[in-house]
């Protein structure tokens, strides 16, 4: 392969790094996005905090205040899926296949049947057999609600019997809220409460409730959320390590970010952040600091050993997206930038 071709390559797609934060969007959609801005300039200050709203305050916590003061910003915008937020939206479909081919029909279904011998009463309320989730770091819901939609929905590949979304901003929250309200079928889960979004952190969950949310979750999802977590409060690892604490023993951690490459530099900070019409997210969005390499992550829980809480089996594959072609999963392509990992919980299963 020519020297030039990796670079051509990049410029072509470099659309990829829309799928961190949800403010880029393919070259050919430009005009459209920057015009979605315009009109939606000014954002409608944040609502009061909604119902089950927890401080983000731990000593330990990995919630970045300009972080969220970022993300409540696109609140105006979330739902809009030609605005800023169109390329997490196309990613969407993938998530779903991803945690499809880490949790397996064989798992899913010898998993529903303990849930189904150890929580029966449970189990009748929301409606009977499938898994119990988990999405840290939900924001505005574009997975969550998804996910929500497959609660008693039999077949499905995400099977969802349960899901508790959280997210440490209060206006994304209520942002989440206001819109699955809009959906009978979501309200109605909403209502019998196996559909939940809360307003707090990871830390805040674990250290609250440890005894009741340790272990307790068959899927946990991460979806660009760790190249968000404030370094100087909490590392990744930590971060990582906490949300496996919350697997059941053969559950899965299951998630997506960055790769720190020099690939994904220039497509994530020197192309995604240059002057406009160029760029198409303001500079200083991503931090390469903070972007986190495969076999890192790999290492983390496999340090923690294969026994009880340790990582035993795990899944790693790229991801890029090509206008007109939508987002691949493409092997071998972790190093470039975007990539889908998934981490399966060791230990005895119930």
């Amino acid at each position: 392969m020519a020297q030039c071709r990796p670079y051509g390559c990049l410029r072509r797609c470099m659309s990829l790094s829309d799928a961190l934060p949800p403010r880029t969007s393919p070259n050919g959609l430009l005009p459209a996005i920057h015009s979605q801005r315009r009109k939606h300039s000014t954002t409608p200050p944040p609502p009061p905090p909604p119902p089950h709203s927890s401080s983000s305050s731990s000593s330990s916590s990995s919630v970045s205040s300009a972080e969220m003061t970022h993300f409540a910003s696109l609140a105006s915008t979330w739902w809009d899926p030609l605005g800023p937020s169109r390329i997490l939206h196309l990613m969407n479909p993938l998530r779903h296949d991803f945690i499809a081919s880490c949790v397996g029909q064989q798992q899913r279904q010898q998993q529903q049947q303990q849930q189904q011998q150890a929580h029966d009463q449970d189990q009748d309320q929301k409606g009977g057999g499938g898994l119990r989730y988990l999405d840290v770091g939900c924001g505005g819901g574009i997975f969550a609600e998804s996910l929500a939609r497959t609660i008693r929905t039999p077949g499905t590949s995400t099977n969802a019997c349960s899901l508790l979304a959280i997210d440490p901003s209060p206006v994304m929250i209520e942002l989440a809220l206001s819109h699955a309200r809009k959906d009978p079928t979501l309200h109605q889960h909403l209502r019998t409460g196996a559909f939940e979004y809360r307003n707090t952190s990871l830390e805040d969950l674990t250290d609250s409730a440890s005894a009741s949310t340790a272990g307790k979750f068959d899927v946990v999802t991460l979806f660009e959320v760790l190249e968000h977590v404030d370094p100087d409060h909490s590392s990744p690892r930590a971060f990582v390590q906490r949300c496996l604490d919350l697997v059941a023993p053969g559950g899965w951690l299951v998630g997506s970010t960055i790769a720190r490459t020099m690939p994904a530099y220039v497509v994530n900070q020197v192309i995604a952040e240059a002057p406009w019409p160029i760029g198409v997210v303001p500079r200083g969005t991503h931090e390469w600091s903070k972007f986190v390499n495969p076999e890192e992550l790999r290492g983390w829980v496999e340090r923690e050993g294969e026994g009880e809480g340790g990582g035993v089996e795990w899944r790693c594959v790229g991801a890029m997206y090509a206008p007109g072609l939508g987002w691949r999963m493409v092997p071998g392509a972790e190093s470039w930038g975007n990539y889908f990992w998934g981490i399966r919980r060791g230990g005895k299963q119930d």
